[in-house]
């Protein structure tokens, strides 16, 4: 299997700028190669350029050879499932079915990939419980069953915990030591990239010819640094903004949290890391009150506000969200105004007042959704449609929305998925200012780096229970 690719160029329709400059690339049997490069240099373009899938989008010139079959998944993690089946099993064999491989075949692919991603247990059940990481890694299943030449992979490692990389990681080399070839882009470094024969970086679409340093073309190192220095002093002895005692989860006969308790103090960034369906997710639905009725939840929630103890677990999904500003793995499900500016505007309701005094209340919004506007970045995008932006871009609008509503409270579900570089400044920039306010944050991540120099409190669920 050889994809030779000499000289490509690309323009997607409407626009005046190349996405692809001279892009000359190849990728061949038995080995693995990734490409690199901050929000908007062109790795998701040149994944589509490797797939075939460029020529309805634009103007495309240069000489592309392909020998044999390639299988894309693409970058946005919500995404990745067919949306033709319901229970994983059928999905993991979706591919092959549709192929044409007896029903046997599809069956046994399906099955030994699964076990061999760790999901073998996953067969039964339905999509929509899985975590992100489990999605991604049966869609990842479903891709490979049929046996590609060539695997396309789009920030594969966004969504998994260290130990599932481990796992694709040995699913990729066996396929390479077969005869597949594997490309994988992403704007970070990460275990899958560590293990590439040939890493190599893109910049406003132009393949680099010398070999620059991660940070200096805008790549965020997600690997730990063992020589970080964490400081453990609290930035407050203040009470806690938020307490939760004895939170206990159940769906079904399956208990997905275990009496867990947890303290959020003013100034502190506390991270949840844990194995892909240890949880986390379903820790933070579990604060906001958004698990369905499947889910049984017992415990105490308790946020301070203005010197009054109010008891959230006691009170409906929309009533807690005027303590708790959530922002979830998926930022456009929480996106729905034209514009960046006008989403701050509509985040939340004017308080009351009278008439005449209208004039007066619109015009403190408008100078709050600027400063806010201002202090998550976004100020230079004021005008642009939420969906116009790529994925980080789109989570900030929905980080800066939960702050118009001047909670104290953040919970944030994967924040760091999909950034660059710049993108994990931003995030940190916004962050760091929301605690130097007072606020606090609850972090779910699989980013082990950011987690341990970052995060003032780390827990970690295991067996649904929180360990520091």
């Amino acid at each position: 299997m050889t994809v030779s690719i000499t000289d490509a160029w690309f323009t997607y329709r409407g626009e005046d700028t190349a996405a692809l400059s001279g892009i000359t690339f190849d990728v061949v049997s038995g080995t693995m190669t990734a490409v690199l490069g901050p929000l908007g240099s062109g790795t998701s373009t040149l994944c589509r350029l490797f797939a075939g899938q460029l020529v309805s989008r634009g103007a495309l010139t240069g000489t592309i050879d392909r020998n044999g079959t390639v299988a894309l998944l693409g970058d946005d993690p919500e995404a990745q499932l067919s949306g033709m089946t319901s229970h994983v099993g059928d999905e993991s064999q979706l591919a092959c079915r549709l192929y044409g491989h007896d029903p046997a075949d599809a069956h046994r692919r399906a099955r030994n990939l699964l076990e061999l991603l760790g999901i073998g247990d996953l067969w039964n059940r339905r999509l929509d419980t899985l975590s992100g990481g489990q999605r991604q890694l049966v869609a990842v299943a479903r891709i490979l069953a049929p046996g590609p030449d060539l695997l396309v992979l789009d920030q594969p490692a966004q969504s998994l915990d260290p130990q599932m990389r481990v796992r694709l990681v040995t699913v990729l080399q066996e396929f390479c030591d077969r005869g597949g070839a594997v490309l994988i882009t992403g704007h970070q470094t990460d275990e899958l990239t560590r293990i590439c024969e040939e890493v190599r970086f893109l910049d406003a679409g132009r393949l680099q010819t010398a070999t620059p340093t991660v940070r200096s073309v805008g790549i965020w190192d997600s690997r730990p640094n063992d020589d970080a220095t964490l400081s453990t002093m609290l930035r407050s002895q203040a009470d806690p903004l938020l307490t939760v005692r004895d939170l206990t989860v159940d769906r079904g006969s399956s208990r997905i949290l275990d009496g867990l308790d947890l303290d959020l103090r003013p100034g502190e960034l506390t991270s949840v890391t844990g194995a892909n369906g240890a949880g986390k997710s379903t820790l933070l639905r579990a604060l906001l009150g958004l698990l369905d009725r499947s889910a049984s939840v017992t415990g105490t929630i308790t946020v301070s506000r203005l010197g009054e103890m109010i008891r959230l677990d006691t009170l409906p999904a929309h009533a807690r969200s005027a303590h708790l500003g959530w922002v979830g793995q998926d930022a456009g499900l929480q996106l729905s105004a034209a514009t960046v500016a006008r989403e701050l505007l509509h985040a939340a309701p004017l308080p009351p007042h009278r008439r005449r005094d209208r004039k007066r209340v619109r015009d403190h919004r408008l100078a709050a959704a600027d400063s806010v506007l201002a202090e998550a970045d976004l100020t230079e995008v004021a005008d642009d449609h939420p969906f116009d932006l790529d994925v980080a871009r789109r989570k900030d609008i929905v980080i800066a929305s939960a702050l118009m509503t001047e909670t104290t409270v953040l919970l944030l579900d994967e924040p760091t998925i999909g950034r660059d570089l710049a993108a994990m400044t931003r995030l940190n920039a916004i962050i760091e200012s929301f605690l130097n306010s007072g606020g606090a944050v609850l972090a779910t991540t699989h980013d082990q780096r950011w987690a341990n120099e970052f995060a003032h409190r780390r827990l970690r669920l295991i067996d649904g229970r929180a360990r520091s």
